[in-house]
């Protein structure tokens, strides 16, 4: 479980939700650091408590997402961008992990959906490449949500945005929704 926070059983953590259920309930939202690291856990947990859950994923680790897919619901999957890495290389790695965990998805039929954060520089010809690929993988209907990167501050002109919610809008459904995390200052 790591250094921080608290460790509960699976029975505590049932109690723990329980006790902040409100009439509007629809489903657990299982998020992180990276909830897959603790797959194990989250199947013992959905395997004795039959909740409709939602996992927010990194996506990274598509063993992980394997053994779960019989328990959650919903996947909010991110594809990160190689802006967002040091190398090449290592942003490599981390979107075929990417790419093995929609296929996972696309096998078992689990319903998902995918992030893109984006900024005011990214290159649409790493979204059009992108795009390639979900086309020759993903089957069903998958919204792409773009995230851009906040503050909106940072965008001069909203051009690219737009121009890379058109180019996914030819392929898939498309939202653009911000970072409301950032706006309300929760991390």
């Amino acid at each position: 479980m790591g250094d921080v926070g608290e460790y509960y059983s699976v029975d505590e953590l049932n109690d723990v939700v329980q006790s902040l259920i409100t009439p509007d309930f629809d489903s657990l939202e299982i998020t992180g650091g990276e909830p897959l690291l603790n797959s194990d856990y989250i199947r013992d947990f959905l395997s004795k408590y039959d909740y409709k859950a939602m996992l927010e994923t990194n996506a990274t680790l598509p063993e992980n997402l394997y053994d779960l897919v019989d328990v959650i619901d919903i996947v909010s999957m991110d594809i990160k961008l190689p802006e967002h890495f040091n190398s090449k290389k290592e942003w490599l790695t981390v979107y075929e992990n990417e790419l093995k965990s929609i296929k996972i998805m696309e096998d078992y039929n689990l319903k998902y959906y995918i992030k893109i954060v984006v900024s005011p520089t990214t290159s649409t010809q790493i979204i059009e490449d992108i795009l390639k690929d979900l086309n020759g993988l993903v089957s069903g209907n998958v919204e792409v949500i773009v995230q851009p990167v906040s503050p909106m501050s940072l965008w001069d002109t909203k051009e690219n945005l737009f121009t890379i919610s058109e180019l996914i809008g030819k392929h898939f459904s498309v939202s653009i929704i911000p970072q409301i995390h950032k706006y309300l200052e929760i991390e």
